[in-house]
């Protein structure tokens, strides 16, 4: 806790990051990262060869999105750098660490950005409500990147927002909810059903509380959202990501995630009008950004009984 603390004092970052929580973190998970290391070796292994694998479907390689890319945990950047023309790693704010590995890549840049919409609406003075829909996602580059992946971020990207808006505005667990899910849904859709090229979502979507091989507890981190059906059924994966061993957040309870990954494949453009009819601008502040390149604006095991299956049982 120490450490975690001297590293918050002493990382620079724009005010929204520190009042939203996102430093906090990104800080918390920079270091439970390190004492789980070897619980969570598995899931990002299986996260990077999975995005490998959609890479490979792609008809271009001239661009690569990625959403969510956080502490590049789970992102093969030397595999994609080496595959794509460029590669955009997109997230609300980037840590030192990050900034110094992505100097280590000529084609790969930091686009610093909400992709959810919701600061933009908020400055607007219309925030989303439990009877106000959530703005539209504004993912970069969603018409012309050739792959896009959301990187395990789904699930994360309206809590800054229910918390702040639970102490300022009054809100319930289901207001809460509901802006969650209109916000994953809005999320989930545009990679479904906007991206020109190949598109993936890597999400947990189920959290397990297990004493042993008991199941104590179990929660829908997705809010009942059904995620948008992938044509690429051969190509789709679910996997456990035991992200909690005990002691880290209960003495003896285990906290395991269930995963899963979804491929879209999209109809590529007809030759000769690439980016004519589809193209779509960045917002505002993310081209001026990446146009600027600056920094900052302001063992993979099939189990004989899945964690779905024993949850039956309680």
């Amino acid at each position: 806790m120490i450490g975690e603390f001297l590293r918050y004092l002493t990382t620079y970052a724009p005010e929204r990051v520190r009042k939203f929580g996102y430093l906090k973190r990104l800080i918390a998970l920079e270091f439970r990262a390190k004492r789980c290391a070897d619980a969570w070796s598995a899931h990002q292994r299986r996260c990077k060869s999975f995005i490998v694998k959609a890479a490979e479907l792609t008809a271009k390689q001239d661009l690569c999105v990625v959403i969510g890319s956080g502490l590049l945990l789970e992102v093969p950047l030397s595999a994609l750098s080496e595959r794509f023309g460029r590669v955009i790693l997109v997230d609300i704010f980037h840590m030192p660490q990050v900034r110094r590995e992505v100097k280590r890549y000529f084609n790969v840049k930091l686009l610093t950005g909400d992709v959810t919409g919701v600061f933009a609406a908020m400055k607007e003075h219309r925030p989303p409500g439990p009877n106000i829909p959530a703005p539209p996602a504004r993912i970069p580059n969603i018409k012309d990147a050739d792959l896009i992946v959301s990187c395990n971020c789904l699930t994360q990207l309206a809590q800054p927002f229910t918390e702040y808006f639970e102490e300022t505005r009054g809100f319930s667990d289901l207001d809460s909810d509901k802006v969650a899910y209109h916000v994953m849904e809005n999320h989930a859709k545009a990679l479904a059903n906007d991206a020109a090229g190949v598109s993936v979502l890597i999400t947990d979507h189920e959290r397990f509380a297990m004493q042993g091989d008991k199941v104590v507890s179990r929660t829908d981190l997705l809010k009942a959202l059904r995620l948008p059906p992938s044509p690429m059924m051969g190509h789709n994966e679910e996997w456990e990501w035991f992200i909690a061993p005990h002691p880290e957040e209960h003495p003896s309870h285990d906290y395991v995630h269930t995963m899963v990954g979804r491929i879209f494949k999209h109809g590529m453009e007809e030759p000769g009008k690439e980016g004519e009819a589809n193209a779509e601008p960045l917002p505002p502040e993310l081209e001026a950004e990446l146009a600027a390149e600056k920094g900052d604006p302001l063992a993979d095991v099939n189990p004989t009984q899945s964690l779905a299956e024993k949850a039956k049982t309680i």
